[in-house]
């Protein structure tokens, strides 16, 4: 694993990590975003159900009070007479402003309400304009940007006409009334029609006082609404309530009778974006981890089998040099060629589990199968393994049972031969004579069938392994405390390699037992049809 390798799967990392968190960030603000959202749908929603309904009732009431002022004014009576049914609550009052009068007329007992209106300049004035123009704008006389006449380029303080100047002359309707129209400044809002007299055009209508109207429209809006509100429009608002320019706004509360099933599942949606961040970030770091273990662990490989490399091919090259130049006396020429032989050996077997773990790295197996009886085909190994071991200073025992030579076993001899040689160089290498339990170092090798397998017991009485290693027992490149001390020969791949093999040949290799008396390993077989 070269530089630009790590180089390339860091940078990936943090930037799967950024993204993860910035997708808990996401996560921890979408209840947020999506609750307005939601809340802003709703009261939209709600609003556009509870507009007709409202402007029925507000069309209701401002109808019954428009007939109370009947068809036309009485204008030949001597003052303004209050309409029959009085007025409603949200009613201010009623009035009458003719063309030549500078206060408008109310009903007796309304002198407060005329007051009112007579120190209210901009409503005065501008119902002399709109009662000849509807359109007219709203003309307060204090205010300091005054309507200007483009032709003289002075103010005008009035936009209506008159058409008859002598106020003794009696007032008379000259045509029907317009209809009723609305117009508001400030807190006032002023529902009135055009009246044509002689004089010219008068203005009777009504004020309507909209806190109180906005109490009889309230009940009206959809009770899902928490805070609703009507009141008259603000300066970036359109009217939205008709025949009056009002405003139904929702208010920023809702109760959602779904609101709790809602909650539920986005909190659900939510934990799963949590869930799968961490867990992304977890994968990531424990790939990392694997990665850099990978890393040491190759590194320890290279390491170990230069070390083992190089041992053979010191003593090839020292001991052939020797031979060569006839510097060894005759009766050490057979030690020198046994101590090759076993070099040569060693060496060839560290190369073939080498190779075959490459092979099964890469998902290669052998495709050999070899068919036989069970006594047929093992005996041969377990001679050439009985020869090893006896070498090596080793009893040697194998036990079976007669009725294995019915039994048909199909499988791979040569990776059988393997797995087997590995646990006896293992033995070897570890159950030295002065360690061993009061005895001679022996390895028993027993052989017994189950109801589809066959099972192959290889037991020594070497001094055993500490409980934390057995967990890495199988693990490549894996060595035991022992062994780095003692500096034993190889790399650590043996046993990683023997279960692979077992199991690539439809079997298994398990650590059966393991205390002060030795080791016993399990090798299951799979017995032929």
């Amino acid at each position: 694993m070269n530089k630009r390798f790590l180089t390339i799967l860091f940078l990936l990392a943090v930037l799967t990590i950024g993204a993860s968190l910035w997708l808990v960030h996401q996560a921890a603000t979408l209840e947020s975003k999506l609750h307005s959202i939601d809340k802003t749908t709703q009261c939209r929603r709600l609003l556009e159900l509870s507009l007709p309904r409202v402007q029925a009732e507000a069309e209701r009431l401002i109808s019954e009070e428009r007939a109370k002022l009947g068809k036309a004014p009485d204008l030949s009576a001597p003052f303004y007479p209050m309409p029959q049914g009085g007025m409603a609550d949200f009613n201010r009052g009623f009035f009458l402003q003719a063309p030549l009068d500078l206060r408008p007329m109310v009903p007796q007992g309304q002198e407060s309400f005329q007051e009112e209106l007579g120190t209210a300049g901009a409503i005065t004035n501008t119902l002399r304009r709109k009662a000849d123009v509807a359109s007219a704008p709203v003309h307060d006389p204090s205010d300091p940007v005054q309507a200007i006449d483009t032709r003289t380029h002075a103010p005008v303080f009035g936009i209506y006409q008159i058409r008859e100047s002598d106020p003794t002359k009696p007032l008379q309707l000259t045509g029907d009334p317009s209809p009723f129209f609305s117009w508001y400044y400030k807190d006032w809002l002023i529902h009135m029609r055009q009246v044509p007299t002689t004089q010219g055009n008068a203005a009777e209508g009504f004020v309507i006082d909209v806190p109180t109207l906005a109490a009889h429209l309230l009940p009206h809006v959809a009770p899902e609404l928490l805070a609703p509100e009507i009141g008259l429009p603000r300066a970036d608002e359109v009217p939205n309530l008709s025949p009056l320019p009002l405003v139904l706004r929702s208010g920023d509360k809702v109760n959602l009778t779904d609101s709790g099933q809602r909650e539920t599942a986005l909190r659900e949606t939510i934990n799963a974006v949590w869930a799968v961040s961490l867990l992304s970030i977890v994968i990531i770091v424990l790939l990392l981890i694997f990665f850099a273990r990978m890393e040491r662990r190759r590194s320890d490989f290279v390491s170990a089998v230069t070390h083992e490399l190089r041992t053979p091919l010191t003593t090839f090259s020292l001991y052939t040099e020797m031979l060569q130049n006839g510097s060894v006396p005759p009766e050490k020429i057979h030690d020198y060629h046994e101590t090759l032989h076993r070099e040569s050996a060693r060496l060839s077997h560290l190369v073939e589990n080498v190779l075959s773990f490459a092979k099964l790295s890469r998902g290669k197996v052998r495709g050999r199968q070899d068919t036989g009886s069970c006594t047929d085909l093992l005996e041969p190994v377990f001679q050439r393994l009985g020869e090893r071991l006896k070498q090596a200073g080793f009893q040697y025992t194998v036990t079976r049972d007669n009725r294995l030579k019915l039994l048909t076993l199909r499988t791979d001899l040569i990776s059988v031969e393997q797995i087997l040689y590995n646990l006896a160089d293992n033995a070897i290498k570890y159950c030295e004579k002065a360690k061993c339990t009061r005895q001679a170092p022996a390895v028993t090798i027993s052989l017994l069938q189950t109801h589809r397998h066959l099972h192959i017991r290889f037991a020594d009485n070497g001094p055993g392994m500490a409980t934390r290693e057995q967990a890495h027992l199988f693990q490549p490149f894996s060595r035991s405390a022992k062994a780095e001390r003692g500096r034993k020969p190889g790399v650590g791949l043996g046993l990683a390699l023997s279960r692979d093999l077992a199991r690539s040949i439809g079997g298994d290799l398990s650590l059966e037992r393991s205390d002060e008396h030795g080791c016993t390993f399990l090798l299951t077989l799979p017995l032929g049809d």
